[in-house]
């Protein structure tokens, strides 16, 4: 894999993001969820007590990472001067007032729900670059969907109950096409070792899903925001496709791909809260970036490339224009032809006829 590009770096505040979400999720989300689940665990009180606090505070810090980097993409978007980057950096600006304003209960939840879902929307289509944008365009589509069938029940929404449920099977779909494309977001099409590996989790999720189907279910629609009303298979290779991407990502120094890819699936299709949907935005704006930024970039030109005269033992390119600057004459050498070996060395010597 290419590790030539800068932008493949994730930047620190973004990795400490990473690693507090990830806290978060599997303490706070998902352990201590499911152990209160687990007969005969009474004794254990105290023990998991000891992991919710810690998934809350692992959720605080998370928070306030999430300000700081959306702060930050922010800012650099609007320093770049491109307008998709100023489109993109409105659309980041539009969701921490509409989350702000909502937290201090100037606006009500609804504004909030379509507000940060039309921030999406935004960055999304700022950051269209084609092929490669596709896994990150669904996602955002699976979103939207599952907001919409949430923000509009009740009252004021309108919508009728089959139409929830369509939205949501849209929703799932979206999804799962999401984890399938994801590979197209690398600069380089996986190895046959990343495939396996995909594989081998699309497996392990399946045999999960037949061990301890209604707990994993319950676990995907807190975690995920997924009703898992699709069959079990799909959600299977979708899973295996985010695999196979997060290895070649992190394995080929492609973090913002493999980090963004995580933001997204720790955010869900569901983002019930402004910190999910902010997850949401800044995964899909991290990945955007690194898709933008690699099309634009050439790839870069190796020796073998840069001139035919190239010798193992000196490790050393000699341009042909240098060498035939210096030209050697056979009688020289007495041979009518001359080495390629020796006209560059000679060349380098600057020997003149």
């Amino acid at each position: 894999m290419s590790k030539t590009h800068n932008v493949f770096a994730a930047p620190p505040r973004v990795v400490w993001l990473t690693v507090f979400v990830l806290a978060e999720l599997l303490l706070l989300r998902i352990a201590t969820r499911t152990l209160i689940h687990i007969p005969g665990l009474g004794r254990f009180e105290t023990p998991i007590g000891v992991l919710a606090e810690a998934g809350r505070l692992a959720y605080y810090a998370a928070v306030v990472f999430l300000v700081a980097v959306l702060v930050s993409m922010a800012y650099n978007r609007f320093k770049n001067l491109d307008p998709r980057s100023i489109v993109a950096g409105s659309a980041v600006v539009g969701f921490l007032i509409a989350a702000g304003a909502g937290r201090l209960g100037l606006v009500s939840a609804l504004v909030v729900g379509w507000c940060t879902s039309a921030a999406l929307v935004v960055a999304v289509l700022a950051g269209w670059r084609g092929r490669r944008s596709v896994p990150v365009t669904l996602f955002a589509v699976g979103v939207v969907a599952a907001r919409w069938s949430s923000l509009g029940q009740g009252a004021g929404g309108g919508l009728t109950g089959r139409q929830v449920d369509t939205l949501l099977i849209i929703a799932e779909v979206a999804l799962v096409l999401a984890g399938v494309t994801a590979p197209l977001l690398l600069e380089e099409t996986p190895t046959r070792r990343a495939l396996l590996i995909g594989l081998g989790a699309a497996a392990a999720v399946i045999a999960i899903l037949w061990a301890g189907a209604s707990t994993v279910w319950i676990l995907g629609l807190w975690t995920l925001g997924v009703p898992g009303w699709l069959p079990g298979i799909v959600y299977a290779l979708a899973f295996g496709g985010l695999v196979t991407t997060w290895w070649s990502a992190f394995g080929g120094g492609q973090w913002n791909i493999g980090v963004g890819l995580v933001l997204l699936t720790a955010g869900g299709v569901g983002a019930i809260s402004t910190y999910q949907s902010g997850l949401v935005l800044v995964g899909a704006l991290l990945v955007g970036e690194v898709v933008a930024q690699t099309r634009s970039v050439p790839p870069l030109q190796t020796s073998n490339q840069a001139s035919p005269l190239v010798f193992d033992d000196t490790q050393k390119s000699y341009s042909a224009v240098i060498a035939t600057a210096w030209p050697i004459s056979c009688s020289e050498t007495g041979f009518d032809h001359v080495s390629p070996k020796l006209l560059a060395v000679r060349a380098s010597q600057s020997c003149l006829p």
